[in-house]
């Protein structure tokens, strides 16, 4: 069949469209004017409304509807136009939930604390309010399962110790009346799987090394130091006894001596120039991918895909037939 080619598109093609600055930093100023108002009215213990100034011009009233709109939305504030109370804003905190949510099923904390905050000075709907505090307590939960490791303490704690954020969340739920039950019983269910996983861990050899996996994978992606991602590679290999291998296939071996080398410089030990060299040499990423590799040979399954159980599932609303599209039409 043949394909009609796309024709390219200059990516420096000058746009039609000139922003005036002047004009524009004039706006800007009067709506951040407005915001710093509205602000300290809130600081004072007033919930204010912003409305539109009452001008002659028609001209002048869409330039202060403008204003006024801008300035609800940046604040978060309610907007009074022709007798309703708006709420200009909404649609930027579903964006942020959406954000904030999609950060926690990826375990990237930072992030989803930022979009949280950020639609926490914005929301107004009820429902939004509940899915932010909603939002908090499985942002504790996944924090939780990150970074608390499994299988501390003695034998009798390794069976009954549970993540303290579980009480939470579960507590949380009952009370999130704004939100579908379907929602609502979702997260419960998903609470008690993580929590479930996360005991597993404590106990079983394979999942234990899966967790340590992840929290090597974490600290990769999240940049949070070369010396971090390699502890715990370090931790997982001796764990699943890697360590000591004589033979060294796949170069496995000499990554744990360089891992090793860059502990032993930062303690302070006489290094010779051999272990410096072994020691700058070092790579998590590397060290990472070659145990993934070992990990899933010796297990029969993808280790890196064990790591997924530990992640958060987010709820996905179910479409009504008549919010399905239709097949056909054109």
């Amino acid at each position: 069949m043949a394909v009609r080619p796309v024709p390219e598109e200059s990516s420096a093609a000058p746009s039609e469209q000139t922003a005036d600055r002047a004009a524009t930093e004039q706006l800007l100023a009067e709506v951040a004017a407005r915001v710093e108002a509205l602000r300290s009215r809130r600081f004072a213990g007033e919930d204010p409304v912003v409305e539109p100034t009452r001008v002659r011009r028609v001209a002048d009233a869409l330039r202060e509807g403008a204003v006024a709109a801008l300035t609800a939305e940046r604040a978060g504030g309610l907007l009074r136009l022709d007798g309703a109370l708006l709420a200009p804003a909404e649609d930027l905190v579903r964006d942020e939930l959406d954000e904030a949510y999609r950060a926690l099923a990826v375990w990237d904390l930072r992030a989803a604390a930022m979009a949280l905050q950020r639609a926490a000075r914005l929301a107004r709907f009820p429902e939004h309010q509940q899915r932010i505090a909603l939002g908090w307590a499985l942002y504790r939960l996944v924090r939780d399962v990150l970074q608390s490791v499994p299988g501390e303490g003695d034998d009798r704690q390794k069976k009954e110790r549970t993540l303290p954020s579980v009480r939470v969340v579960r507590e949380l739920l009952a009370r999130l009346d704004q939100l579908p039950p379907e929602e609502r019983d979702f997260y419960a269910a998903e609470v008690d799987r993580l929590a479930a996983v996360w005991r597993e861990a404590a106990t079983d050899e394979r999942a234990w090394c899966a967790w340590a996996l992840l929290r090597a994978r974490v600290a990769i992606l999240r940049d949070q130091g070369t010396e971090t991602a390699l502890a715990w590679l370090l931790r997982l290999a001796q764990r699943a006894g890697l360590a000591e291998r004589a033979d060294d296939p796949d170069g496995l071996a000499t990554l744990l001596r360089r891992a090793r080398a860059v502990f032993a410089l930062l303690a302070g030990a006489p290094a010779d120039e051999e272990e410096e060299l072994l020691a700058a040499e070092a790579s998590p990423r590397d060290l990472f991918r070659a145990l993934v590799a070992t990990l899933t040979a010796a297990w029969g399954e993808d280790a890196l895909a064990l790591t997924h159980r530990f992640a958060l599932a987010l709820y996905v609303p179910q479409r009504s037939p008549s919010e399905e599209p239709e097949h056909g039409a054109g």
